[in-house]
């Protein structure tokens, strides 16, 4: 095989903490007190071809989350992030049906993702990085049964 022939193998690179380093830049550039949260990668669930990425801030003192869309192609800002504490929580439940989260606002806006301890992102043709969140999901699923647990 030369370099310009297309690799056969359709595995993910490993992003390794060089993409959670990206990840985590995208959130610190717009939260204010950003190194309170912890971080989890999350994607748009339940919505037939949507492509919603987001990084979830999450902290357990004061309950809240941060939920930062993410464009995956410059691993960049992609919206305004949401605030979700216990002022403006109007629910928050996890589905049976896939695993995924379910948060809504009292302004009406509602997020359902879902968050995987080894996602592929793909970050441009041809492009696939794998992000391992083992144990970063393990707490993220624990802050996320005590913050439906308050709800």
């Amino acid at each position: 095989m030369t370099p310009e022939e297309p690799s056969s193998s359709s595995r993910p690179l490993d992003g390794g903490q060089g993409l959670k380093n990206a990840l985590r830049r995208v959130f610190d550039s717009q939260i204010p007190n950003y190194g309170d949260y912890n971080l989890v990668f999350a994607v748009q669930a339940a919505t037939p071809g949507a492509r919603t990425a987001y990084v979830v801030g999450y902290r357990w003192k004061p309950a809240e989350l941060m939920i930062a869309p993410v464009d995956l192609a410059g691993i960049t800002g992609a919206g305004v992030p949401v605030e979700v504490n216990m002022t403006n929580l109007a629910h928050a439940l996890q589905w049976d049906e896939d695993g995924s989260f379910e948060v809504g606002t009292s302004t009406g806006r509602i997020f359902r993702f879902g968050v995987t301890p080894a996602p592929v992102l793909d970050v441009g043709p041809g492009t696939a990085l794998q992000l391992l969140q083992h144990e970063d999901v393990t707490d993220f699923t624990s802050f996320m049964e005590a913050f439906i647990g308050m709800s």
